[in-house]
Parts: structure tokens; C-alpha cells; sequence
């Protein structure tokens, strides 16, 4: 505290006080204060004929807090919530400081310490006292709507303070804000309610944004974060062509990979022409191609739209079919095992004419690392 002597002869204390407020993540702060005035020593002496605490009014007037007399005794407006913190003024009767409990909004002002002293006069002096209650804090992301429209997307509300409470939101989104005010719960309170907004889309679904709240009771900010969960629309992309479509390959499919929320109930296929190939099957995001034809897919655009709620997303692929299959391409069907051509044995099959149908033979022939044995029959022509 801050001890200023002051030309009358007083020092007093400028008080910022607390008003409890349930809750929070801060320290609970008193609800009960004292006004310090205590009449300075001076080398003359003097009798203290009176005490008295005066608050002023907005309305510029003033109104008796408490009184001490020294035949008279303590008078106080109050007296379940204040009194004299000396015990008894007439042994100490230069200090005439001011114990209030179970402080009110209506407590905060301006008070004036006030000594009648012979034979010197009267000496006075003012104290403020600021009384703070502090909020507490909730936020919450909200479930907008699935319609690509500006809405409610997230609130903070700070519930309770006094002053009314600050609220800012940090974050790097283009949206827009609206505040509300209203009474707190406890005389003389404020709830203050903030409301972040913006059109949902890909790029806000997913992101943090933060609630801060200031208040001259908080050491730091109150920092509340939340995480936005929006709807919008597919975002189409195309998988499954790898530039290697040759004649007669097989089993291959174009998939349709929609980023949407929610998913995507509807999935069409089609092509640039018009309707798909009868070589191929769509089967929901994937269209099946069971073997690439050159005459019903070389230089196809295939086109897949995905639809979900809050509209449709749509792309495009085109597809080239090489006439055969390529040396390179053949090492790799080679590489893949089972899974690419089966290669035999060449064998080459002699036959001589007879008259008639000889015994079988058999001979066993080598071709690399394949050998069999084969049976020619020697058949008359």
C-alpha cells in the first residue's frame, strides 16, 4: 500500500478493491477492506473532538458513513458492515481507519476522513475505493447450420465482472464480431457475451481460435481456446491413372477422392462426351475398368461429381491408351511375380510323315531354365 502524508496532516490509502465472484481460474480476492486515515504526529498538541467518515454521492451530495465522539461513543450507519478498526478511539484517537466487510458494488466512491481537533481545526482528506469483481469465463465452438451462409460459429461469454469484462478474439480468420452486454448476476455486475461469425469452409474447419478476456482483476488474460468443426462443400480430386494404360491391361479404376464434411452422398461419373464406356462400371467414389480399350477410352475425359448438403465439387482426368505394352512396361509385369505375365517354355514340335500312326515318343527339350518333356505324335497326312 501506498502511505501518503498529506498537507492536512492524514495519510490515507487509494484502494482497489476485490468483490469476490465464485469460480475462475485466478486466486479468490477478499471481500473486506480497510480505509486507512490516521491524524500525522505534530509537535504541538492536540485534542481530537470528533471523527468522521463521509462518502460522496454522484449527485454531489454527501452522507454520514460513521462518527466517533469521544463522550458520545461510535455512531455508524452500518454498523453489521463497518466499524472503527481501533478499538476503542478514545485511547487512540488519531487513528481513525474504517473496517467494511461483505463489501457491494455500491461501496465504490469516494470517501473523506474527516478530524475536528482543538485547537488546530478541522483536518480531512479523501480515499477512493474501486470495488472489482471478477468474471469467469466459458467458451465453446458452436455447430453452425450446412449452408455456406454467415453464422454463429463460436461464443465466450465472461459472466459476472465489474467493471464489465473485455473480450477480444485472436485469430487469423475473416470473420465478423458482435457483442452483447447485460446485467450480472450481483448488483452492480455486467455479463459480457462475444460471438465469432464467418462463412464455414475448408480452411477455417479444423483451426483454433481464441477467447481473451481482460479485466483489471486478472494478473494476465484469460485465454479460453476452441476448435472450429464446419461443413462445406466436396473438393474433388482424381487417383488411379499412372500414365501406364496400354491395350489389354486389366483390372484397373479411377477413384473419386472428395474432402468433404459431411461426406459426400452422391458420387456421378461421366465423361466429356457424354455417358461412360461400356467397358467400364461405376461403383460409387470408383469406376472400375475390368480391360483398357483403345477405341472406347484413348484421349477419354472422365469426369467425377461428388455432392454432399451444402452443394457439389467436381474434376476431371484425361486418359491416353498406348497401343502395346512397352519393353519397360514388360520388365515390370516380369518384376511383379505372380501377379504379372505367366511366361511357358517354347518348344518346337517335329513331326515326320508315316503312313501310318506311329508309337509315341517322348524327348525332353531345353529352353533356358524351362524343361519338358513332350510328347510327338507322328500323325499320317
Amino acid at each position: 500500500m501506498d502511505r501518503r502524508t498529506l498537507p492536512a496532516g492524514l495519510y490515507l490509502l487509494w484502494l482497489r478493491l476485490l468483490l469476490l465472484s465464485p469460480g475462475g481460474p485466478h486466486p479468490t480476492p477478499p471481500r473486506s477492506t480497510t480505509l486507512v486515515c490516521s491524524l500525522t504526529p505534530t509537535e504541538n498538541e492536540i485534542t481530537v473532538t470528533q471523527v468522521t467518515w463521509m462518502k460522496k454521492n454522484q449527485d454531489g451530495s454527501r452522507s454520514t458513513v460513521a462518527v466517533f465522539h469521544p463522550k458520545k461513543g461510535p455512531s455508524i450507519t452500518d454498523p453489521e458492515r463497518v466499524q472503527f478498526l481501533a478499538s476503542t478511539l478514545d485511547r487512540d484517537s488519531r487513528n481513525a481507519s474504517l473496517a467494511m466487510s461483505h463489501l457491494r458494488a455500491e461501496d465504490e466512491g469516494v470517501y473523506e476522513c474527516q478530524f475536528a481537533t482543538f485547537p488546530s481545526g478541522s483536518k480531512s482528506a479523501s480515499i477512493s475505493l474501486k470495488v472489482l469483481a471478477r468474471p469467469t469465463t466459458t467458451a465453446e465452438a458452436l455447430k453452425p447450420a450446412p449452408t455456406l451462409k454467415l453464422q454463429e460459429v463460436a461464443k465466450c461469454i465472461s459472466t459476472g465482472g465489474r467493471p464489465a469484462p473485455r473480450i477480444h478474439w485472436l485469430s487469423n480468420l475473416n470473420g465478423s464480431i458482435h457483442e452483447t452486454r447485460e446485467p450480472g448476476p450481483q448488483q452492480g455486475t455486467y455479463t459480457v457475451t462475444s460471438v465469432f461469425s464467418l462463412v464455414p469452409s475448408s480452411q477455417a474447419d479444423g483451426k483454433n481460435i481464441t477467447c481473451r478476456v481482460d479485466h483489471e482483476s486478472f494478473s494476465e488474460p484469460d485465454l479460453q481456446t476452441v476448435t472450429l468443426s464446419l461443413p462445406y462443400p466436396p473438393e474433388v480430386s482424381i487417383s488411379g491413372y499412372d500414365n501406364n494404360w496400354y491395350v489389354g491391361r486389366t483390372d484397373v479404376a479411377l477413384t473419386c477422392d472428395a474432402r468433404s464434411k459431411p461426406e459426400p452422398s452422391i458420387y456421378e461419373w461421366s465423361t466429356s462426351t457424354g455417358p461412360l464406356p461400356n467397358t467400364t462400371e461405376a461403383w460409387g467414389s470408383r469406376l472400375l475398368i475390368a480391360t483398357v480399350d483403345m477405341n472406347t477410352m484413348h484421349n477419354v475425359t472422365f469426369i467425377c461429381n461428388a455432392t454432399n448438403p451444402l452443394g457439389s465439387g467436381q474434376n476431371q482426368i484425361t486418359v491416353l491408351v498406348t497401343g502395346e505394352m512397352s519393353s519397360d512396361q514388360e520388365a515390370r509385369v516380369e518384376q511383379d511375380g505372380p501377379q504379372g505375365w505367366i511366361w511357358g517354355c517354347v518348344v518346337e514340335m517335329i513331326a515326320g510323315h508315316r503312313s501310318q500312326i506311329s508309337s509315341a515318343q517322348y524327348s525332353s527339350v531345353s529352353n533356358g531354365n524351362c524343361t519338358a518333356d513332350i510328347e510327338m505324335n507322328h500323325v499320317t497326312r
